[in-house]
């Protein structure tokens, strides 16, 4: 769905040890237990991944695993690909990173085709399409309580349609509030504190604005909809709901902020944010991840949890699951599970932390006391307690343009915020009725 919340090649630090991902562990989360931990001292994890055990099959085989890191994630994952070669030389794995823009399409043309891969990494918002058109399988027994219970709970939540599991999570993905610390001292918890502080640097002649974040974008415009109890999808009726009173007044809030705080300026995209941070334009960024490998060596940056809106209504964005999928046409179901189950387990994932900067969805590695101490990993850690996994529902994905077109009209245009959502609402029912919904 949203490039955002895919974005290859994340940089979650700019140095190991200087900004990696963690934080505490969710409460009420069974963790599991992994015999490479040290018991003796529990903040000691493993230094490298080792491969899992796995039985040798009897002729050799190869599986393929399509995935689109780049840059330190991809040398992680080739890091861990080549550790499980070099110990089951019967079964081994090639990474093919295939570029974003293409992967999709690829899997939809070449799986049915049966010249797909047997395993491949993509966000979980696409489960519900590529599960109904039999692209991927469910996991079924392989994802046992003993083998769900070493994830976040909120990382597992997403993989599931249909009352079935696909794949297991590798990474988490949510927005977060950035700030320029030569700019601002301590950030602020709640929005009304951030606009006062932000038109002490808006300055529009200038192109200077206290927040600079992609508005229209839906993706971006969650962490409001759901601090005010809207959602786009509706898990328990399994129906949208687009034109309510919540959408309303959380759009209205955001057209304030360009219209009477000034505060926000109009119809800024991804790359534009980032140079206006990097320009020292704005002090306050609402991005996620992917927004650290984009900043400048010069910015000193900070993190922080959303603010709130209003007394009790934090900003919820949404969270993403990255996951490790299975290919409906592998004809290699067993190896690819074992291979599955190792990308996936505790010490791949500190391996993918340190070296891949990635937020992992092991619980087992938060508990590392050396890891708790880094401000960004703990901000990002907390930020995933404070959201709302996107759906992976069809229906969503057709919501999605006209929704952003929506926020568009109401928030920068003069629509008034129900007219725009009725409009939209009336789209997305049309293009339901053609996919038979």
């Amino acid at each position: 769905m949203r490039n955002c919340m895919l974005a290859l090649g994340l940089a979650l630090v700019a140095m190991v040890g200087c900004s990696k991902p963690t934080g505490p562990a969710t409460a009420g989360v069974v963790q599991g237990a992994n015999p490479t931990i040290n018991k003796d001292n529990p903040a000691a994890l493993p230094t490298a991944a080792s491969p899992t055990a796995a039985a040798a099959p009897t002729a050799p085989v190869t599986l393929t695993l399509w995935h689109s890191y780049r840059d330190d994630e991809r040398k992680a994952l080739d890091e861990l690909v080549a550790a499980w070669n070099a110990k089951h030389p019967l079964l081994t794995v090639t990474a093919l990173a295939v570029p974003f823009d293409a992967l999709i399409d690829k899997v939809q043309v070449a799986i049915p085709n049966g010249n797909g891969p047997d395993l491949l990494v993509f966000a979980h918002d696409k489960i519900g399409t590529w599960a109904r058109d039999g692209l991927i399988a469910p996991l079924g027994d392989f994802a046992n309580k003993d083998r769900l219970q070493r994830f976040l709970g909120q990382t597992v939540k997403p993989l599931v349609y249909e009352r079935a599991i696909y794949g297991l999570p590798l990474a988490f993905k949510s927005m977060v509030l950035f700030y320029n610390k030569k700019m601002i001292k301590d950030p602020p918890s709640t929005l009304a504190q951030l606009v006062e502080v932000a038109k002490g640097f808006t300055d529009p002649k200038n192109e200077a604005y206290g927040l600079a974040y992609d508005a229209a974008d839906l993706y971006a415009h969650a962490a409001f909809l759901h601090a005010y109890g809207g959602k786009v999808w509706n898990e328990d009726t399994r129906k949208l709901e687009v034109n309510t009173p919540q959408a309303i007044q959380a759009i209205e809030t955001v057209k304030k902020l360009y219209t009477e705080a000034k505060i926000l300026p109009k119809g800024v995209t991804g790359f534009m944010v980032t140079a206006m941070f990097n320009d020292g334009k704005t002090p306050f960024v609402f991005s996620g991840p992917w927004f650290v490998s984009e900043i400048s060596k010069d910015i000193q940056w900070g993190v922080a949890v959303l603010p709130t809106v209003e007394e009790g209504k934090p900003m919820l964005p949404y969270l993403g699951s990255e996951a490790v999928l299975l290919s409906a046409k592998t004809a290699h179901k067993e190896e690819a599970l074992q291979v599955l189950d190792y990308l996936t387990s505790d010490e791949a994932a500190l391996t993918r932390l340190e070296h891949g900067h990635q937020m992992v969805a092991n619980v087992k590695v938060y508990e590392n006391a050396r890891l708790l101490q880094d401000p960004v990993v703990k901000v990002f850690r907390a930020q995933a307690d404070r959201s709302v996994p996107m759906p992976n529902a069809v229906e969503p994905g057709v919501a999605w343009t006209p929704y952003s077109t929506a926020l568009r009209k109401a928030i920068f245009g003069e629509a008034k915020a129900a007219d725009a959502l009725a409009e939209a609402d009336k789209q997305i029912q049309e293009a339901l009725a053609k996919l038979g919904k």
